[in-house]
């Protein structure tokens, strides 16, 4: 029994025992495109017209303050050229999406996975 409560937990992405966690760093969206542009981005994706249709996300490399505290400023990462390649309704409100792309961050290609609410345009963002 033991052994496959172990499994189940390693199959998740994380082994209790220490053996292996999930290490993939997630950054926060502190800013990012309206529900019009997100899905205009997604629908020019691979068109002539990308240049002019694209999403910007602003997202955290690090905080100048603890969280809560007044006046808190981030540091942004150097993260452009993004390309959505799915949306998917997180749940159903119409504002909450799990988003998947590719980008370029420091000028080198990723690809990115994210949830993101188009309303407070904040969210999560992921590479790999």
């Amino acid at each position: 029994m033991g052994a496959s409560k172990h499994l189940t937990m390693y199959m998740a992405g994380i082994f209790i025992g220490g053996v292996r966690m999930n290490t993939k760093k997630i950054f926060n969206i502190e800013n990012g495109p309206s529900l019009d542009r997100l899905f205009d981005a997604f629908k020019y994706a691979y068109s002539e017209y990308y240049d002019k249709v694209y999403a910007t996300f602003l997202i955290a490399k690090s905080y100048t303050t603890p969280p809560g505290a007044s006046g808190r400023a981030f540091r942004l990462l150097d993260a452009k050229d993004f390309r959505l390649t799915s949306i998917q309704h997180e749940d159903g409100s119409g504002q909450s999406f799990n988003l998947a792309g590719y980008c370029k961050v420091y000028d080198t290609p990723k690809n990115f996975t994210a949830y993101y609410n188009a309303k407070t345009r904040k969210g999560t963002i992921s590479f790999s």
